[in-house]
């Protein structure tokens, strides 16, 4: 049976839909590890590619817990994830994001301070474009206040990309491992395993 999500509303309808087992409904290049975040006022989208992820990897996703966190700079924030299940793991990982590259939507969290949102989270061959995990998760009071000072703090500043740069790399110099980038988090959680 295929998992489906009808996404990112238009008025009353739906814009897309995204399917296990059928190709990511956008035309992207993917790359071979990384996290996208599509984070707009009324939809939260959180893309994890990967090229050559096991079944046991894709399982960790699809139904295992994750554990979230969230770091921000002035020009940038950072997205902290790991999937557990009992028969792989989907280890730690992080993935910059800034919000003057967002394209197409406006960029916004959903709700106001202190209360959560849903966020889609899809899990994509890197390779291939196909979508091979869906899941939708309640992200916490904490974990969304942050997104929301992280972009509120960004959008306030004028678009440098150069600044960004330099900001992130700063990071990954003090930081050689997501365990090491987890000491800067602003918030984080732990999302519960799905029943199967």
């Amino acid at each position: 049976m295929k998992q489906l999500f009808e996404t990112g509303k238009k008025g009353n309808r739906m814009s897309y839909s995204l399917v296990v087992g059928e190709p990511y409904p956008k035309q992207v290049n993917w790359p071979q590890a990384a996290v996208n975040l599509v984070l707009t006022e009324n939809y939260v989208e959180i893309i994890h590619s990967f090229d050559g992820l096991t079944s046991d990897e894709t399982a960790a996703f699809a139904t295992g817990s994750a554990t979230i966190a969230v770091t921000a700079g002035d020009r940038h924030l950072m997205w902290c994830y790991r999937f557990d299940a009992p028969t792989g793991t989907l280890g730690w990982g992080d993935s910059p994001w800034e919000a003057h590259r967002q394209r197409r939507r406006t960029v916004g969290v959903p709700g106001q301070h202190g209360k959560p949102f849903t966020a889609y989270m899809v899990l994509v061959d890197a390779s291939t474009g196909i979508v091979e995990g869906l899941r939708a998760a309640e992200i916490g009071k904490d974990v969304a206040d942050a997104l929301r000072h992280g972009v509120a703090r960004q959008l306030s500043l004028p678009y440098d990309h150069e600044a960004a740069s330099r900001e992130i790399d700063a990071v990954y110099q003090r930081h050689p491992s997501t365990q090491s980038l987890l000491r800067e988090a602003i918030a984080g959680q732990r999302i519960p395993a799905l029943d199967n």
